[in-house]
């Protein structure tokens, strides 16, 4: 296929608590000038999305059984990863392995048919497309608050030791009072010379004031222009 038959991609890859984040993915996507991209949203989010969109952020007495039976259906049957599938319930990898696996997998399968890809990642998804993007024909990442430690946990190897090595440019945009990694934090990890940092006035949940808000609109703009 050549080029110019292919198409763009803003693949927006969220955080495990998809629910909580509804109303910034509202303020960000909306009015987003696109530049020919198509938002796309990580395949084990798509579903979670679909359901937001129905009955808004609210619980939903089903979704902790249906959600999970139509995720692993699209994975078994769309993305053909039944051994990756059943590694992940018999608590042979992690979810977050889990999900890393399928992004790549969603990634390759979606590769011959475009022509740029751009991933908005938040929070846990930023630690999945980092880690594979050296291998992944990715252009740019943007991070909405990445998840250095764990405020419980402290430190982990898994987070952080691949940023160093990252040959993709990537643009994270750090809460200053973010308790996985807060201005007064960050400067102890090694990061890639590829990895910008901008902070913004926030902890991890990124209730964005306007004006930040509009410098993560305006980067996100800054970035797709770039393959308009």
């Amino acid at each position: 296929m050549s080029l110019k038959g292919k198409n763009k991609i803003l693949l927006v890859l969220g955080r495990e608590a998809l629910d909580r984040d509804s109303s910034l993915y509202q303020e960000v996507l909306g009015n987003l000038q696109l530049s020919g991209f198509e938002i796309r949203f990580d395949p084990m989010d798509r579903i979670r999305f679909l359901f937001m969109r129905k009955i808004g952020p609210g619980k939903f007495l089903g979704k902790h059984l249906l959600l999970p039976f139509l995720r692993a259906v699209y994975v078994v049957l769309v993305q053909r990863q039944l051994f990756d599938f059943l590694l992940f319930v018999l608590n042979r990898i992690s979810s977050l392995e889990f999900r890393t696996r399928v992004v790549s997998r969603y990634i390759q399968r979606k590769s011959k048919q475009t022509k740029h890809l751009v991933v908005l990642a938040r929070s846990a998804g930023s630690i999945v497309i980092s880690s594979i993007a050296n291998h992944m024909p990715v252009d740019y990442i943007i991070c909405l608050g990445y998840p250095f430690r764990s405020p419980e946990e402290g430190d982990a190897a898994f987070r952080t030791a691949h940023l160093a090595r990252l040959e993709k440019p990537m643009m994270i945009f750090q809460g200053e009072r973010d308790p996985y990694g807060g201005k007064d934090m960050v400067n102890q990890y090694t990061l890639s010379p590829q990895i910008q940092l901008s902070f913004v006035d926030v902890d991890h949940d990124f209730n964005l004031n306007e004006q930040d808000l509009l410098r993560v609109k305006t980067e996100i703009e800054r970035v797709l222009m770039k393959w308009k």
